[in-house]
Formats: C-alpha cells, sequence, structure tokens
C-alpha cells in the first residue's frame, strides 16, 4: 500500500540517502517516529499536523493507526525514493518540499523595535487563549499569570551559573511528550535567533545555547531531537511564520492568526512555546531597547 505524500521537510529530505535502513522509535495513532542512522528523528506525520523540519506529511486512510502496522525497533528502508517497510511505502520523489528559505539564510534581521510593538497583544493573545482553553502547562507563561506554577527566571544579567541551574530547572520539566521547560526554552531560543550575533546578545545566546546541548540527556527522546534542532534555528512552520511575520508590516489580525497556529499545537507545548518566544522578547528588549 503506497500513502500519499503532501510534503516533506527540508532536512528530511536532506538526510534520506539511498539504502538507508531506519528504525522505528515509537509509534502512535497518526504519527510515526523513525530513528535515522545519524542518531536523529525522521517523522511521518497525518495532514492535519504542521510541516516540521524533520517530517514527512501525508495523507492516510482516515482509519489509519501506526501502531497496528508497526513496533519499536521493525526496520524501514528508502530506496528508489521511496520510504518503504513491508506493508506499506510513500515516494517521495516528486512530493512537495517545505522550507522556509528566508529564516534558514541569516538575511531575516528585522529592526528589534519593529517586532517588539507585537508583544503587548500577543501576550493577551495568550492570556486569553490558556483562560479559554484552560492550558495544563505547569510553568507560569506570563510574569503574575499562573499562581502556583514554575516560574522561570532567564535574563540577560543571568551568570552562567545562574543559566545553567535554571536550564536544570527547565529540561524535562513538565507532563507530556515534549515537557513544558523544554516547548519553553524552544520557543525563548527562537527569540533570540535573528540576533543572537548582536554584541548585546551574542554572550547570554552563546552561553544559553551551550548549557542547553550539555544537558539534552535530562529530556526524553522526542523532545531532545526538537532542542538539539531549535539549537541549530530549526523550527516548525508555525513558529517560523509567526517569527517571520514580526518582523514585517503584518496586521493585527495576521500576527494574531499565527499565533494561534503556534499555540494550538499540543496540549500545553504551543502555549508553552509562545510564552518562551514572549519571555525572549522581554530579554531583548533589556539588551536592545535604546536607554530611556
Amino acid at each position: 500500500m503506497f500513502l500519499p505524500v503532501l510534503s516533506v521537510g527540508y532536512l528530511a529530505a536532506n538526510r534520506l540517502a539511498e539504502g538507508d535502513q531506519l528504525q522505528v522509535h515509537s509509534a502512535f495513532q497518526r504519527s510515526l517516529n523513525l530513528r535515522h542512522p545519524d542518531g536523529y528523528l525522521l517523522s511521518i506525520l497525518s495532514r492535519d499536523n504542521q510541516n516540521l523540519p524533520d517530517a514527512i506529511r501525508i495523507a492516510p486512510p482516515g482509519n489509519w493507526d501506526w501502531r497496528y502496522h508497526l513496533q519499536a525497533g521493525q526496520a524501514v528502508r528508502f530506496a528508489n525514493a521511496t520510504l518503504q517497510s513491508e506493508h506499506w511505502g510513500m515516494v517521495l520523489s516528486h512530493s512537495i518540499r517545505w522550507c522556509p528559505q528566508v529564516w534558514l539564510s541569516g538575511e531575516f534581521a528585522p529592526q528589534f523595535q519593529s517586532v517588539l510593538r507585537h508583544y503587548a497583544p500577543l501576550a493577551q493573545q495568550l492570556g486569553q487563549y490558556c483562560q479559554q482553553h484552560q492550558s495544563a502547562s505547569e510553568l507560569q507563561l506570563l510574569p503574575g499569570i499562573g499562581q502556583g506554577a514554575r516560574a522561570v527566571t532567564l535574563a540577560m544579567t543571568d551568570t552562567p551559573a545562574q543559566l545553567t541551574a535554571e536550564v536544570s530547572a527547565l529540561i524535562g520539566f513538565g507532563r507530556g511528550l515534549t515537557p513544558d521547560g523544554d516547548d519553553y526554552l524552544l520557543g525563548y531560543l527562537t527569540a533570540l535567533w535573528p540576533w543572537r550575533q548582536h554584541p548585546a546578545i551574542a554572550t547570554h545566546d552563546a552561553t544559553l545555547r551551550s548549557i542547553i546541548s550539555s544537558q539534552l540527556s535530562r529530556t526524553n527522546d522526542i523532545s531532545r531531537h526538537y532542542l538539539a534542532r531549535a539549537l541549530e534555528g530549526h523550527v516548525s512552520q508555525p513558529i517560523c511564520d509567526l517569527m517571520l511575520l514580526l518582523g514585517t508590516e503584518a496586521t493585527a489580525p495576521q500576527i494574531q492568526a499565527a499565533a494561534q497556529q503556534v499555540m494550538q499545537f499540543g496540549a500545553s507545548s504551543g502555549v508553552d512555546c509562545l510564552a518562551g518566544l514572549l519571555h525572549g522578547l522581554r530579554t531583548l528588549s533589556s539588551a536592545l531597547s535604546p536607554a530611556r
């Protein structure tokens, strides 16, 4: 049985080589994670999922459930532009490749003040979304909101020792396949990414990335994969789309729609990620905003 391919993430397309032997890492109803020989995961997602750098999106039959087709450790082979196991296959040769060229080019460097003007509306939208959907995050997503939840105190003035303690408190913290703390850090790293080489940001950014990299083993395989990719600037399409819009003259409805796409991912992953992104903007503001 051949499953129709909708799109292929740019890293997935670049990594697959003739004769690759992959192994099933984990299978869920609508998604499958394969372990590639390079050690990273490659995901197979259904059409209702977002584009990811390391994912292949497909249109499976309505009753498709990966748990009934594969088990952990089983082999999947890539040959003749086809990813296949004993009972199914997917041809990648003519599929659409998702690749955010502007984000990856290194040329995305908007004026920070134009980005910062979107902070207040985004923070308000996040707060309203969490109230309406009763977010299950175990983190304080905005300053002063979420009594009893863990507050995150990342700041530009933190010493390496303080950053190490804060990262230790976040990595692997929370529930879900991608714990709250991991998603928050992913959003924070993404906010800093366009300005990571700015003299006022570079030391904080490099130190934080080094600490996170050294502590990746403290979380699960799936979340470790996403965090490791975020350290290199590789994130999902909704996060890319939102960041790129923040640097333009986008209208408020456009920004709100993009933020909605981020927040609706997972039970709390999306709101954790947006909260981390907003925290990153606060950190950037403390370093890049003109002195008053």
